[in-house]
Order: structure tokens, then sequence, then C-alpha cells
């Protein structure tokens, strides 16, 4: 999927449940999120018999698991098949090189930023990376989110961003 038709998906679903809060967005989904020490892993989302599952790990601090979860809800809805033959695990994130990585990183920005919000804090001078502070997401979304509107068609400046260490 392309940038517009993520931004459309996510728009309904939002709409739809009246939330773009990834936790509330996960129980209306009807997917079970849990906690659990994973090691490494940052998250991951699987398909077993009928259920969803999203295990996040313990040690994600609020703005981190709002993020993971965010990413993990997009493998649903965008790749629930791939999971249904294997769960799809997060060691690291903003791999833009995979397309459902790709695609998941857009969803999760979508949800997590409004095309308004990054609107205002640009008019108002913020950089990307000033931005994701004052929304209080990781500056990569913040990044994938002006790159997605840029493709939408936005004159937004995603170029400039001080720190892109995840």
């Amino acid at each position: 999927m392309n940038s517009e038709q993520i931004h459309k998906l996510v728009k309904k679903l939002v709409r739809e449940n009246r939330t773009n809060d990834p936790f509330s967005l996960a129980r209306g989904l009807g997917i079970d999120v849990d906690f659990a020490g994973l090691g490494e892993l940052k998250g991951f989302y699987i398909v077993y018999k009928t259920g969803r599952y999203i295990v996040l790990n313990n040690y994600l601090d609020e703005h981190l698991a709002r993020i993971v979860l965010a990413h993990e809800i997009g493998h649903d809805v965008l790749h629930r098949d791939i999971a249904m033959n294997g769960g799809l695990g997060e060691n690291s994130f903003f791999d833009m090189t995979a397309k459902p990585e790709r695609e998941a990183n857009i969803f999760a920005a979508e949800l997590l930023i409004s095309d308004n919000d990054l609107i205002e804090l640009g008019e108002r001078g913020c950089t990307v990376e000033d931005a994701a502070k004052e929304l209080g997401v990781h500056s990569q979304i913040a990044m994938i989110k002006a790159r997605s509107m840029e493709e939408r068609g936005y004159n937004i400046n995603s170029n400039y961003v001080r720190s892109n260490v995840f």
C-alpha cells in the first residue's frame, strides 16, 4: 500500500473506533495486548488459532510502548496473512527497506500524529525533531509522518532532523 492508502485506512479506523490511542484501538479491534520480558525484542504480533495477539516488551517506556503497539497494529491491519504463517517481531524499528515494515511504520506515524498537528508545529518553525518532542513520539516517527505527507502532496520539509538514532 502507498502512503495515501494507509492514511485513508488509518483515518477510517480512528473514525470508526473514535480514538487514535493504540491501546484503545487494539481493544476496539479485538487484539489482545500483553507485556512480557522479551530480551532485545521490542514486541511482536501473532495470529494464533482464532486470536490476534500483540506482546510488548515490559522494559518499554510509555512513549515507546505506544509506538511499538501502533506499529504492531499496522501489521494486524495490513499483514495479518503474513502473521498467520508465523509472528512478526521487532528487534529494531524504522526499517524502511522491507515493505511490511515500511507500511507498518507509516501506519504507526499516521495513527500517532495528525496532519494538522505536524502542519501547525511546522508553521511555528519547529524542526521534525522538535515536533516529535512536543508530540511525545520518536523523531523517526515524525520523520516518517512528514515523508508520508510529502508523498500525499503536502509541502513539508522532511529532510531536516538532527538525530535519527533509535
